[in-house]
């Protein structure tokens, strides 16, 4: 009888042990599942992130590219298409550092723009209408600096000194070339401060200002 009673109780202490076993067993795996429940709502969280970021930084991207072959609009300067994205490599980086790509796409568009800010120019893309009757200033003032530079040389060239002739020669380029040097002036500063290209208008109205300053030059130092 003592024997049969320390079976069925070492047969009770092995049940009740199985069964806390199996308890903490259910916990565990519960523990586990949960676990890992979350860790992929947060990588399916994450995935939504770093897609929403790639749409985001393409379509920046491509308005950064239109900026661009809007800015850069001297012949054989103007880009193309836009680049088609990069490969995708073997092993993505797990971590997505949004503020770099951010701060990159900033000094990309920094450098389009020269720094400056870009007005809005409605719908036609003209220059306001203040700015055309500016340009005549511009075009004698660039003018007039150039041939007073250019008399400057001439005078040198008339003493004895070495390459005389060379800037004699200088000095008459710098006459003829003289009506034009408004041009790239006003060219850059109407895309730098509009973001718009000097039409034909604006050239003629230039050029006419630097005319008239290299006439009342010329008239002045004879």
């Amino acid at each position: 009888m003592t024997e049969l009673a320390a079976t069925v109780a070492r047969r009770t202490n092995d049940l009740a042990a199985a069964e806390r076993a199996y308890r903490d067993g259910m916990t565990a795996a519960a523990a586990a599942l949960r676990r890992a429940e979350q860790e992929a709502h947060d990588s399916d969280r994450h995935a939504a992130a770093a897609a929403a970021a790639v749409v985001e930084v393409d379509l920046e991207a491509e308005r950064l590219w239109a900026d661009l072959r809007r800015t850069r609009a001297w012949p054989g300067q103007r880009p193309g298409a836009a680049p088609d994205p990069a490969p995708a490599t073997a092993q993505p980086p797990v971590e997505v550092d949004d503020d770099a790509s951010t701060a990159l796409l900033a000094r990309a568009a920094n450098r389009i723009h020269s720094g400056s800010p870009r007005l809005t120019l409605g719908d036609n893309g003209k220059l306001p209408v203040l700015v055309p009757p500016l340009l005549p200033f511009l075009g004698a003032a660039t003018t007039a600096i150039t041939a007073t530079l250019a008399s400057a040389l001439a005078a040198l060239a008339t003493h004895d000194l070495p390459g005389a002739g060379a800037l004699r020669l200088i000095a008459w380029l710098a006459y003829f070339a003289s009506p034009f040097a408004g041009i790239p002036v006003a060219s850059r500063w109407t895309r730098r401060r509009w973001g718009a290209r000097l039409d034909t208008g604006g050239v003629a109205l230039t050029v006419l200002g630097g005319l008239s300053a290299l006439c009342a030059v010329i008239i002045t130092l004879t």
